[in-house]
């Protein structure tokens, strides 16, 4: 790429440069030949008043929209000159600045007959029409950033989850066509669960369709060549349920719709502050990093939300008898307990919880999906509520969602479907706020990030609309929504 960029900085150069002039020319020389060589650009006629749609907010984006969507329009070789000219296509690095004046002049000059921005069209080709480039710059001119790679299992065990990741990517991107300029569009490839498939199918997207976005993998092995390729080309990889925290370090262009610790932590504390004013804490933690992470997360957030810590105890790994930490914990009469640690640590307090505090309020986080639990743990945590690492919509966007999906798809949507929608919804947000190069999409999506440093530096990306970790309860062991779990009597 370095040695791309130099060759094209060169050659540009050169072509610009012209004849050489004698040391005594006059600056007014100077003006007349840069008059000859770039004529001003002619303002862009009226655009058609039933165009309905919505346009990106900034104006070069909006004209590569209009000359993506409506190329042979009377108009276009106006907006051809007037997008070659603006402050945003000046700014861009030398290859994509070349490529993208190149396909404006060519698209200008193919719009029909002659017109009087020909000669501007011309000068256009003129001064950039000779610098080298590589194939994918141009292809990436060509497309901008309406089509979408994606690269996820269609076939074999992991078919169902692919596939429903799709569904969930076409609602949002059927929303986005609905009401706004350019159309996005899918290019579908089937990794067939296979991080080598993948990684090949993953290079045809990028080299031979142009392709400045990526969507995929499901799984994190299956991520990685993937975010290594996108990288490779400077373009931009969303990996929607990857959770490899050490995706990130492979590029700046790797982005994850990833449920960290703050917002886990955050969505407890408001449940407590939800069911009473008065609410209050104890913490069971086991001793490791992760686990003492989130411990301290929870305890700031329900410090944050007027929910009293009354106590944290630790356990280490090992430990079998919780006799101790429990009942020090009980004695301080918080109204909910809180287990912080893996599925074995949990399952453990679980089965002891019966004999220890067994009208305890319990609350936690995935490890303690009732599922793999003996049913000893599930019966000391009937009623527990736990806090899942994947989104559910809340309110109207919940509704429009599920309404939308069980439309196209004649069924409901699963936890996948709300992935690939949020995914989605990322995407469209960052092309229209005005992103139309691979650059400035890393840029429009650093911005839809979380702002907490952990967060940060994972480039988790925000959800779009209202949505949070997913709450469930432990109802006759098994775990259901929170609002469908019964009222006790």
């Amino acid at each position: 790429m370095a040695a791309l960029l130099a060759l094209a900085l060169a050659a540009c150069t050169v072509a610009n440069a012209g004849p050489a002039k004698p040391k005594d020319a006059k600056p007014a020389d100077k003006t007349k030949a840069d008059a000859k060589a770039a004529p001003a650009p002619a303002p862009a006629p009226r655009v058609d008043p039933t165009d309905t749609r919505k346009y990106p907010t900034n104006r070069a984006a909006e004209l590569k929209a209009r000359l993506l969507e409506r190329p042979k329009d009377p108009a276009a070789a106006a907006w051809a000159v007037e997008y070659a000219g603006t402050p945003e296509v000046a700014r861009l690095d030398p290859v994509t600045r070349v490529a993208e004046q190149a396909w404006a002049a060519r698209t200008g000059l193919a719009s029909g007959p002659a017109t009087a921005e020909r000669p501007a069209l011309e000068a256009i080709l003129t001064q950039v029409g000779s610098c080298p480039l590589d194939s994918v710059p141009v292809k990436r001119a060509e497309e901008g950033l309406t089509r979408i790679g994606v690269v996820v299992p269609l076939s074999g065990k992991y078919e169902r989850f692919g596939r429903t990741f799709v569904n969930g990517l076409r609602v949002a991107m059927e929303e986005h066509n609905r009401d706004w300029a350019p159309r996005l569009s899918l290019i579908l490839h089937d990794s067939e669960g296979d991080p080598l498939v993948g990684a090949r199918k993953a290079r045809w997207l990028l080299k031979d369709h142009g392709v400045s976005c990526l969507v995929g993998e499901i799984l994190s092995a299956n991520t990685a060549p993937l975010a290594a390729a996108t990288q490779v080309t400077d373009a931009v990889l969303i990996s929607p349920s990857a959770t490899n925290e050490r995706l990130a370090i492979l590029g700046d262009g790797v982005f994850q719709l990833h449920i960290g610790t703050k917002p886990l932590a955050e969505s407890l504390a408001r449940q407590l502050a939800t069911e009473s004013p008065n609410s209050s804490v104890g913490l069971l933690v086991a001793k490791t990093h992760d686990d003492s992470l989130l411990a301290a997360a929870v305890a700031k957030s329900c410090d944050n939300a007027a929910v009293r810590v009354m106590g944290t105890e630790r356990v280490r790994e090992g430990d079998a008898d919780l006799t101790k930490q429990l009942t020090k914990l009980k004695d301080k009469k918080p109204t909910a307990l809180v287990l912080i640690g893996s599925q074995p640590f949990v399952a453990l307090a679980g089965a002891q919880l019966r004999s220890i505090w067994p009208d305890a309020h319990v609350l936690g986080f995935q490890s303690m999906d009732p599922e793999p639990l003996n049913e000893e743990s599930r019966k000391g945590l009937e009623g527990a509520i736990l806090f899942m690492s994947e989104y559910a919509l809340d309110g109207d966007p919940r509704t429009a969602f599920e309404t939308a999906y069980k439309r196209l798809n004649k069924e409901p949507p699963t936890r996948m479907s709300v992935r690939g929608y949020l995914t989605g919804l990322a995407i469209a947000r960052a092309i229209e706020s005005g992103a139309f190069t691979a650059a400035q999409l890393k840029e429009a999506l650093r911005a839809q990030a979380y702002d907490d440093d952990e967060e940060r530096a994972l480039r988790s990306l925000k959800p779009a609309v209202a949505a949070f970790p997913e709450r469930l309860t432990i109802k006759n062991g098994k775990a259901v929504p929170l609002a469908q779990a019964p009222v006790d009597p």
